[in-house]
């Protein structure tokens, strides 16, 4: 029987809850989504151009991994402690009924990892991808200057099966030269990518055509691998899943979701998005659920499910054997992880980085983060959302409390990513 492909993964539908009930029934500010959290964040990142990207609304102190304490803020000033913390609850709330309010109607432009059917040439599978510059909404009014494949981030989805003949036309609408790497799947050396070492780069204008059978099969990628640590990081990266051409062996699965992490330039994102613009992943109670993990990044990145666990049973497109359950799996820059949940219990259960900083901050939950929604005959996501609206919150932007910068000022979740990249690159040196 054939499996619903990841654009076929139900969102959530039909958004509302007032104050109370959002608490009670979904229990999300206090058990479903609970992440401890830490401040880190940057005042500014040195873009690969030379132009200097500067994080709005982030104090200098909050570069410190241990900032010092502020004294209107410490035990003896009650008043304005309680007042804090009532900020920052706040702001904690109105994360993630915005991220509920996303599940019904999307709260940016823009949508990537969508699957793109090939045409067949004389029995070769054919797919066309443009590289283009474009501005990219990752979270509620964070737009950044960024790269995708066919003006989507990740590019789309593609998808064979092991002994098919593949085809890929790529022109390169940059104003930079590029070139196009399949990251873990078996092709002649002059098919790989590289540079200057199997092929020239492809120059703006220009039209390279890749062409090799697929003989391995696996969760794979594709992405740049010319000036790859900004191009990869601007978006210029995607899904590359090759089916086994016996699944036999193969485990059984209900839905397949694809979840690709990157970070730095456009910010901590899953798919292309950050919190609270990220996608809830919505399943029955009893069913089986395929995640292919692929990190996509510099960092790594521990992703951890609440309530279940995930069993491994492929990296890298190789046999796990046998395989291992964990609710915190390790997905290493460059690595994809493939698990199968069994979705056992209903309810929003969390699903995050927990690198912390990656994840949340004084003023919410940001980046990596979304949540596994489990529904059963007593539990309904639409019943939780019908009520989302009623509930007076800021809308779409987090906003950050007085301890991190003036009161009231918006920030870039972009801010937070940057940060880390920077303090990151300064451990390496």
């Amino acid at each position: 029987m054939s499996q619903p492909h990841s654009s076929e993964l139900p969102t959530i539908q039909e958004v509302k809850l007032d104050r109370r009930g959002f608490l009670r029934k979904a229990g999300v500010l206090g058990a479903a989504l609970p992440v401890a959290g830490g401040v880190l964040a940057a005042a500014c990142y040195e873009d690969p151009s030379g132009a200097k990207l500067e994080s709005p609304g982030v104090a200098p102190a909050n570069v410190q991994p241990n900032p010092s304490p502020n004294p209107a803020t410490q035990p003896g000033n009650t008043e304005t402690v309680a007042e804090e913390w009532k900020q920052i609850d706040a702001d904690h709330q109105a994360g993630v009924v915005n991220f509920l309010k996303n599940q019904k109607e999307a709260l940016t432009a823009g949508r990537g990892n969508l699957p793109l059917e090939p045409r067949i040439e004389n029995g070769v599978k054919v797919w066309d991808l443009t590289v283009d510059e474009l501005d990219w909404e990752v979270a509620p009014g964070q737009v950044e200057k960024a790269r995708g494949y066919n003006k989507m981030i990740p590019g789309p989805i593609l998808r064979g099966t092991v002994g098919d003949r593949v085809r890929i036309n790529v022109k390169n609408n940059l104003e930079h030269s590029t070139a196009v790497h399949w990251h873990g799947i078996y092709v002649p050396n002059s098919q790989d990518g590289v540079p200057f070492v199997t092929q020239d780069p492809i120059q703006p204008g220009q039209t390279y055509t890749y062409e090799f059978t697929l003989r391995n099969s696996g969760s794979h990628m594709y992405h740049s691998h010319h000036d790859s640590a900004d191009q990869v990081n601007r978006g210029l990266l995607g899904a590359f899943i090759i089916e086994p051409a016996d699944k036999s062996a193969y485990p059984k699965y209900d839905r397949e979701v694809i979840l690709i992490l990157n970070d730095s330039l456009l910010g901590f994102t899953v798919n292309g998005k950050g919190f609270p613009a990220t996608d809830a992943i919505v399943a029955k109670k009893g069913e089986r659920l395929l995640v292919r993990w692929m990190n996509e990044g510099m960092m790594y990145h521990p992703m951890h499910l609440h309530g279940m666990a995930m069993e491994v049973f492929e990296r890298d497109g190789y046999p796990v054997t046998p395989p291992y359950k964990c609710d915190n799996i390790d997905v290493a820059p460059g690595s994809r992880m493939d698990c199968i949940i069994e979705c056992f219990e209903a309810g929003l259960w969390a699903f995050h980085c927990h690198v912390l900083s990656h994840a949340e901050n004084k003023s919410g939950f940001f980046g990596l983060v979304t949540v596994l929604a489990i529904e059963d005959e007593n539990f309904k996501v639409a019943d939780i959302l019908s009520r989302v609206e009623a509930l007076d919150v800021p809308d779409a932007r987090l906003r950050v409390s007085a301890a991190g910068a003036t009161a009231g000022q918006d920030i870039k979740t972009s801010a937070n990513a940057k940060g880390a990249f920077t303090l990151w690159c300064e451990t390496q040196a």
